[in-house]
C-alpha cells in the first residue's frame, strides 16, 4: 500500500528525478548501461574475483583489457581490469561468466553506488531546512562503534557529534562542488544526517564516518568495499547507499569484502527509492539488513523499494536529523522543482536513507539493554520480535 503523502512525496520524487537525469549527462566519470537491467558503472572497468582469475585470463586478454591498480585490503581477493573503449563493458561481462566452469564466473563492472534512489541516484526528496532540533543528552550506546560509509561528515556544526564521531582526515562533507553554483550539492549533508539519526536514539555510541560518495552521492563498489573491510570490526555498519547490478547478482567487491566483516558485525542497508522490487545491492545481500521505508501510518511510503529481500521497514518520510550550514537563498539560478533553503543545522529529508539508521541504532539500543549480546544477536532478536507486524514486501514494521 503506498502512503498518505502521495502527492506531495511523488511531486518531489519527479522533480529530484529530472534534476538528477541532467545531472548525470555531465558526469564522464560515470557511465549509465541503459539495457534491460539499468545499472551504474565505472566506464571501461571490469572486476574479477581473484580466484576466477584463471578462468577467465584468455578471454581478458582477447578483448585487449589492462590490468589497473586495486587499492589493499581488496588485492588478494579482486582483479580490475581496463578494457578498450570499443568495447562494451556489459558484452565484455556477459562472455566472460560464461567461461565459468561449474557456475558463472564472478566477473561483473565496477558498479557505481548512489545514496539512492533510482539508477540516477539521490534521496527521494530534496532536503528542506527546518527550525526543530533533536536535544541530545547522554543515554544509551556507550562502548558501542557504529560505521557510516557515505558523504563524510560536517564538522563544527553540532557540538554532540563532534564528541561523538571518530572522523578522520579527508571526512569533511563537501558542500558546493558539482558544480559550483550556489546551491547545496545534491547529497551534501547526507553523512551528518545519518550520524545525527543514529544519535538520537543511543546519543552515547560512537559514530566511524567513512567517506566513500561525493558530495552529489556517487561511489564506486571498489570505494565502498574497501571501507567495508576498513571497518569490518564495527558493532554496526550503515549503508545508506546501494547499487543495481549488471545482471541483479550481488557485486563482485561488495561480495569479497563481505567476507572479511566480523562475524558479529550487523551490516543495515536501504533498499532504495524507486518503489520497485528489483534488488538493490548490498540491501539485498543475504549478509545483509536490508530496509525500506514507512511513513507515520505505517504503509509503505510511496517512493520506497520492497520485495522478497527487504528484511524490515521503519520511517522515512520528512524525518529530522542533524545537517549542514548553508544559505541558498538569493544566491542561485533557479532549478525546477527546488526551493532555495537557508540551512543552520537541521532539516527534514525523505529516503530509505534514513530508515536504515533507525535500525542500526535499534540494534545498539536492543545491544545497551541485552548485554553481553553481540550486534548480530540483537538484529537477530529484534526481526524476530512476535509482536511487530511483518509484511511479506516490507518484513518486519518498526515503529521507529
Amino acid at each position: 500500500m503506498a502512503g498518505k503523502r502521495d502527492g506531495r512525496s511523488r511531486d518531489a520524487h519527479a522533480a529530484i528525478q529530472s534534476h538528477r537525469v541532467a545531472r548525470l549527462s555531465h558526469r564522464d566519470d560515470i557511465h549509465l548501461d541503459d539495457t534491460a537491467r539499468p545499472h551504474l558503472c565505472v566506464p571501461n572497468e571490469v572486476l574479477v574475483a581473484r580466484d576466477d582469475l584463471r578462468v577467465v585470463e584468455a578471454g581478458l586478454s582477447q578483448v585487449g583489457a589492462t590490468e589497473l591498480e586495486v587499492v589493499p585490503p581488496l588485492t588478494e581477493r579482486v582483479a580490475r581490469f581496463q578494457i578498450p573503449d570499443y568495447e562494451h563493458v556489459s558484452d565484455v561481462v556477459t562472455q566472460l561468466r560464461s567461461r565459468g566452469l561449474d557456475s558463472a564466473a564472478r566477473v561483473g563492472p565496477n558498479h557505481v553506488v548512489t545514496g539512492l534512489p533510482n539508477v540516477q541516484g539521490g534521496p527521494a526528496s530534496f532536503a528542506i531546512a527546518s527550525t526543530e532540533q533533536i536535544d541530545f543528552a547522554d543515554g544509551a550506546g556507550a562502548g558501542a562503534r557504529v560505521a557510516v560509509l557515505d558523504t563524510g561528515f560536517a564538522p563544527k556544526v553540532h557540538q554532540w557529534l563532534d564528541e561523538h564521531t571518530d572522523a578522520g582526515p579527508g571526512t569533511s562533507e563537501d558542500l558546493d562542488l558539482h558544480p559550483r553554483n550556489g546551491w547545496l550539492d545534491d547529497e551534501s549533508g547526507h553523512g551528518t544526517f545519518i550520524a545525527g539519526l543514529i544519535l538520537a536514539r543511543v546519543p552515547s555510541a560512537t559514530i566511524e564516518i567513512a567517506k566513500v560518495l561525493d558530495s552529489e552521492g556517487y561511489g564506486t563498489e571498489l570505494d565502498v568495499a574497501r571501507a567495508l573491510i576498513a571497518h569490518g570490526g564495527a558493532d554496526v555498519i550503515n549503508l545508506s547507499l546501494g547499487c543495481y547490478s549488471h545482471d541483479d547478482l550481488p557485486p563482485v567487491a561488495l561480495t569479497e569484502a563481505l567476507r572479511h566483516v566480523a562475524p558479529t558485525t550487523a551490516v543495515v542497508a536501504a533498499a532504495g527509492n524507486d518503489s520497485t522490487q528489483r534488488p538493490l545491492w548490498p540491501a539485498a545481500h543475504k549478509r545483509v539488513l536490508a530496509v525500506a521505508a514507512v511513513d507515520d501510518s505505517l504503509e509503505r511510503a510511496a517512493f520506497s523499494n520492497f520485495g522478497w529481500w527487504v528484511d524490515a521497514a521503519a520511517r522515512g518520510v520528512e524525518v529530522l536529523s542533524t545537517f549542514v550550514e548553508f544559505d541558498e537563498v538569493g544566491h542561485v539560478k533557479p532549478i525546477g522543482g527546488r526551493e532555495p533553503q537557508d540551512f543552520h543545522g537541521w532539516a527534514r529529508w525523505s529516503g530509505t536513507s534514513f530508515a536504515a539508521p533507525k535500525l542500526s541504532a535499534e540494534i545498539v539500543a536492543r545491544m545497551a539493554r541485552d548485554q553481553g549480546m553481540s550486534a548480530r544477536e540483537a538484529a537477530a532478536a529484534i526481526l524476530a520480535s512476535p509482536t511487530r507486524p511483518q509484511s511479506p514486501e516490507l518484513g518486519i514494521i518498526l515503529d521507529l
